[in-house]
C-alpha cells in the first residue's frame, strides 16, 4: 500500500443529466440526482488499501468535457474509476476516447451496463484497462496496484491479452468506509428526501430474485457485515447528514438481518429519514411499524403489471392478493408508497395495460412511477426479445424512463407506448384526491413543498398530450 498512490472516482460529463450507476443507466426525468453508489464503493475499497481518493461528478457540478478534463490533468490520478452507461454510450466513448489521450498514463477502470455485456470491446478499443464487474469488489484496486492474477468480477488487460475473471459468487463482502465526505456538498436532489444533504447507502449488492427485466437477477447476491454499516451510520451522522437513499434491491429479503439493521439506526430527535425498495411479499404491519420508528418515512414497490401472465412472464413471483395487501399495511403503518408499473411488456396490449391503470388507481399509492421495458444488457427479457427478433444485439442506447429510447414490443410500436405511458401518469395524478394529499403531506415542510411543486410542473409538462 502506498498513501502518494491516488484514485480518481469520475461520472463523466453529458448532454443529459444522466444516472449511471448500479448498472442502470437511465436520463433523469426531473433533474434528480444522487450520489453514485458505485463511485463511493469503489472509493471505500480504495481507501481501506491505502489510496488517496478524491471525486469529480461531472453532471451534478455541471461540467463539460473540457473542464473536466482540465479538472483531472489538474489531479493527475494514478486510475480513475469512471462510470459508464447504455444511455449515453456514445458520448461516454469519445469522452474515454479524449481522455486517454490527455491523461495516458492513467489506468482507466470502467463501471456500468453496457460494460457488463460489451466490456472486453471497450479494453480491446483501448478505451478502458479494465471493467469492473462489481464495484463493490477489491479487484480494481489490486488491478490499479499491478497485480494479474485472480481478480475475481474484473475484466482486465494483461501482457498476454484480455482475462475475464471469475464471479464470486455469493461472497460477503468487506468495504471498509465509504467517502461520503467527497461527495456530500455536492447539490444532489432526490424527489422523496425530506432534507439535504442526503447519502446513497447500500447494504447489500444484488437481488437473489429473478425478474426477467432486471440486471439486478445477474448479479451475485451478497451482503456487508452489520458492524461496518454501523461504522458508516455514525461517520454520516458525524457528517451531519441525516437523510437516507437507501439502495438495497429489495429491503428485507433477509428479515432477521433487516430487523438487526433497523437496530443499528438511531432513535428520537437523531433518527435519519429515509426511502428504500421492498416488494408486496416482503412487508408486513410489524416491519413496518419498525421501520417508520427508526425513521423511514417512503417504501418504493413494484407493481410492474396487474396481468397475471405477464407476472409469471416476466418472473416477478408474486401476485395481485399481494399487492392489495401491501399498500394498506404501509399506509396504516404510516410509510408513504410508491409504485413502479412498467408500459410496453411483451404480449401486453393497449387494454392490459388500460387494466393495470385501473388496478394502480385502485391500489391508490402515494407517488406512481412508470417506466418502459428496457432490455439491458444481461436480462433474461434482452435475451428473449433479442430471439424474437424485437431487437438487435447491437442495441446500446437504452433507458427506461422512455425520455430517449423506447423499444417496441411484440404487439405495440413505440409511440403507442410512449402515449400509453404518458396516459397512465394523466390519469393517476390528475385526480383530485391526489393532488390534494400530495399538498396536505408536503405543507408542513417548505423544503418538501418546493420540491414536489417543481417536480409535480415538470411531470405535467412531460406528459401533456
Amino acid at each position: 500500500m502506498n498513501s502518494s498512490r491516488s484514485a480518481l472516482l469520475l461520472n463523466p460529463p453529458g448532454r443529459n443529466i444522466y444516472i449511471r450507476d448500479y448498472y442502470c443507466s437511465k436520463v433523469s426525468r426531473t433533474g434528480y440526482t444522487f450520489p453514485p453508489i458505485d463511485l463511493l464503493h469503489a472509493g471505500a475499497v480504495f481507501n481501506k488499501r491505502g489510496w488517496r481518493t478524491s471525486a469529480i461528478d461531472a453532471i451534478v457540478q455541471n461540467l463539460d468535457v473540457q473542464s473536466t478534463i482540465s479538472k483531472i490533468e489538474q489531479d493527475r490520478p494514478d486510475v480513475i474509476f469512471v462510470l459508464v452507461g447504455a444511455v449515453s454510450v456514445d458520448e461516454d466513448a469519445e469522452f474515454l476516447k479524449t481522455l486517454r489521450g490527455r491523461v495516458p498514463d492513467a489506468r482507466l477502470i470502467g463501471s456500468g451496463d453496457v460494460l457488463r455485456e460489451h466490456g472486453r470491446e471497450w479494453i480491446n478499443a483501448g478505451l478502458l484497462d479494465a471493467v469492473a464487474m462489481d464495484f463493490s469488489s477489491i479487484s480494481p484496486a489490486r488491478f490499479a496496484e499491478g497485480e494479474t492474477g485472480d481478480l475475481d468480477d474484473l475484466v482486465y488487460r494483461t501482457d498476454e491479452g484480455i482475462v475475464t475473471g471469475p464471479a464470486s459468487q455469493g461472497k460477503a463482502f468487506s468495504l471498509g468506509l465509504p467517502p461520503h465526505e467527497l461527495f456530500r456538498a455536492l447539490p444532489y436532489r432526490f424527489p422523496f428526501a425530506r432534507s439535504r444533504p442526503f447519502a446513497s447507502v447500500l447494504t447489500d449488492f444484488g437481488c437473489p430474485y429473478r425478474c426477467s427485466f432486471c440486471v439486478m437477477a445477474s448479479l451475485h447476491y451478497h451482503g456487508r457485515p452489520l458492524d461496518e454499516i454501523g461504522h458508516e451510520i455514525r461517520h454520516l451522522q458525524s457528517l451531519g447528514i441525516r437523510e437516507l437513499a437507501l439502495w438495497d434491491q429489495t429491503f428485507a429479503i433477509n428479515r432477521p438481518r433487516a430487523m438487526e439493521f433497523l437496530d443499528l439506526l438511531p432513535d428520537g430527535p437523531d433518527r435519519f429519514g429515509w426511502t428504500c425498495f421492498t416488494r408486496p411479499d416482503c412487508i408486513d404491519l410489524e416491519l413496518a411499524k419498525k421501520m417508520v420508528a427508526k425513521g423511514c418515512h417512503t417504501v418504493i414497490m413494484g407493481v410492474e403489471t396487474a396481468k397475471a401472465d405477464s407476472l409469471e412472464s416476466i418472473q416477478k413471483d408474486f401476485t395481485t392478493s399481494e399487492m392489495k395487501a401491501a399498500f394498506p399495511v404501509c399506509r396504516e403503518a404510516g410509510l408513504q408508497t410508491v409504485a413502479t408499473v412498467i408500459v410496453g411488456l411483451p404480449g401486453e396490449s393497449a387494454k392490459d395495460i388500460e387494466a393495470t391503470m385501473d388496478f394502480v388507481c385502485d391500489l391508490d399509492p402515494d407517488y406512481l412511477s412508470v417506466h418502459t421495458a428496457i432490455p439491458r444488457a444481461g436480462t433474461a427479457l434482452r435475451q428473449n426479445m433479442v430471439a424474437d427478433g424485437l431487437i438487435s444485439t447491437e442495441l446500446a442506447n437504452m433507458d427506461q424512463s422512455g425520455e430517449m429510447t423506447v423499444v417496441s414490443s411484440d404487439t405495440l410500436g413505440p409511440d403507442e407506448i410512449l402515449a400509453l405511458r404518458k396516459r397512465f401518469n394523466r390519469r393517476f395524478y390528475l385526480r383530485a384526491h391526489v393532488l390534494f394529499r400530495i399538498l396536505r403531506q408536503n405543507l408542513s415542510s417548505p423544503f418538501r413543498l418546493c420540491e414536489q411543486t417543481v417536480e409535480g410542473i415538470k411531470l405535467i409538462l412531460r406528459n401533456a398530450g
